[in-house]
């Protein structure tokens, strides 16, 4: 009997933090925030997306933290001059439902788009922020690099 309890525990372990960890999700969830709207039209060249729906978990809540710091530090006189804008999006919000298919999106993402005469004509999903996320110094060379790469090949 003793063997069957301990081959239980890790079972229940890692249920047990699972649901604790939704619970915290679900807390964070409470604190509200800002979103804009994806704009109709752009005056800008290039947009670093940072996209996301309703129920927002504190990993989320990061990611979209570091992202912005990250492009602000980094791009400063890209975004000063217009060639590159910062936008955070609720693709929930009915007009901005359609950057789900646009961006082939599954979770909360950092996408970096061109546009051409409003279209978009080339994008890339930054996905590395999901592993990233627990190392501030890697996540943001990998931002820093990822849209520079982008930046240049305009």
């Amino acid at each position: 009997m003793r063997q069957r309890a301990d081959r239980r525990f890790p079972l229940l372990a890692a249920a047990l933090a699972a649901i604790a960890f939704c619970v915290s999700c679900a807390a964070d969830d409470d604190f509200q925030t800002t979103t804009a709207v994806a704009p109709q039209t752009l005056d800008v060249e290039v947009v670093a997306y940072y996209f996301h729906g309703n129920f927002r978990c504190r990993t989320c809540r990061t990611i979209e933290a570091y992202s912005e710091e990250a492009i602000r530090s980094e791009f400063a006189n890209e975004l000063g001059s217009g060639r590159l804008a910062w936008r955070v999006v609720n693709v929930e919000e009915p007009e901005n439902e359609h950057f789900v298919k646009d961006f082939e999106l599954v979770t909360k993402s950092l996408v970096l788009t061109e546009y051409e005469d409003g279209e978009v004509i080339r994008w890339e999903n930054l996905k590395q922020v999901w592993q990233l996320v627990r190392d501030k110094e890697q996540f943001f060379d990998y931002v820093h690099s990822s849209t520079r790469k982008f930046l240049q090949e305009d």
